[in-house]
């Protein structure tokens, strides 16, 4: 879910997944893609933008998604 959601509003998928600093530089990448989609030259650089905000969310959501695995693991296998 989050990683559909990340198509759409990138630094909201970031900041549901528990990334609030991932998620201000997704902001701003993000709003940066906006700024040129909406100019006639460099429409072609927001889509560029936009997919590098979008890869940027998509590695984050999964470090995350993977580092909740591996506390998980490691608190099931500790020795008390």
């Amino acid at each position: 879910m989050l990683y559909f959601l990340a198509i759409f509003c990138s630094p909201l998928a970031l900041l549901f997944a528990g990334r609030p600093f991932a998620a201000l530089f997704n902001l701003i990448l993000y709003v940066l893609s906006i700024a040129l989609w909406a100019t006639i030259i460099l429409h072609h650089a927001g889509f560029v933008v936009w997919a590098l905000a979008f890869i940027h969310a998509v590695l984050v959501i999964h470090d995350a998604r993977e580092y909740r695995r591996m506390r998980r693991i490691m608190a099931a296998t500790r020795l008390d």
